[in-house]
């Protein structure tokens, strides 16, 4: 328990990869959390995994480019789970392409879950945080958003939430709210479950560790920034920097 006694947590993209794992990781911290995401059955079997080692959790479906359900989020965290303190915003869909390959409906498919998401759930989280005496808000990024090769859109909707998390460590700091960026490096999740066996090898030997991370990874930092340790930090970028293009 890190001083999470009757706080909600809502992670969006929850249902597995890192959002998963932040969720259950929030859990052990004591915190109770709402997780939204499309994938009903793998939101319930992250709901049960929580349960099952006595967290509090409830899944809401959804989806997060809808202002409707960030909305329905929060109302549902405090309704059943406690004053809303937190908030991990995960949802996110990798389009690759250059310009010249991707529509515009794709263009718009990327910024719509992985940007407008991140609007939706902060614009209907920050006033009930303000109300309930502050919070820590933590955007999952990507190297990506520094420029990569073959990836236009998902790079610019992480760029954009680079930005969009310090204007908000900005504006809101005086309402006690803290708000970081998470930029894992190249993680074992849903993302990457296509790569072939050769392509995961190319990208562990640009890694310091020689491997990809494990979600679990990932969630060590974010529960670090929801925690009390971490009160000391917001408009932070924490992370990797980007690896060459493969």
């Amino acid at each position: 328990m890190t001083g999470a006694a009757n706080r909600a947590a809502i992670i969006t993209g929850g249902a597995y990869g890192i959002g998963r794992a932040a969720a259950r990781a929030l859990a052990e911290d004591g915190w109770s959390v709402l997780i939204v995401d499309r994938d009903e059955r793998r939101t319930d079997e992250t709901v049960d995994l929580i349960r099952a080692t006595g967290g509090n959790a409830r899944g809401l479906i959804g989806d997060v480019s809808d202002p409707v359900c960030a909305v329905d989020a929060v109302a549902q965290a405090q309704a059943h789970l406690g004053a809303l303190r937190g908030l991990v915003n995960c949802a996110a869909v990798r389009i690759g392409g250059r310009i010249t390959d991707i529509s515009f409906d794709q263009w718009q498919a990327s910024f719509r879950i992985g940007l407008d998401g991140v609007f939706n759930f902060c614009k209907a989280g920050i006033p009930a945080m303000t109300e309930n005496g502050g919070g820590s808000i933590v955007n999952i990024s990507s190297p990506s958003a520094f420029g990569r090769k073959g990836l236009v859109a998902y790079s610019a909707t992480k760029a954009a939430i680079n930005t969009l998390s310090s204007c908000l460590a900005a504006d809101h700091a005086e309402d006690r709210i803290r708000v970081n960026v998470v930029i894992p490096g190249f993680t074992v999740t849903g993302m990457t479950e296509h790569y072939s066996a050769d392509k995961m090898a190319i990208v562990a030997a640009q890694s310091p560790s020689s491997r990809p991370a494990e979600p679990d990874e990932i969630a060590t930092l974010i529960r670090f920034l929801m925690s009390p340790a971490g009160e000391s930090f917001t408009g932070g970028q924490f992370g990797s920097l980007p690896l060459p293009s493969f």
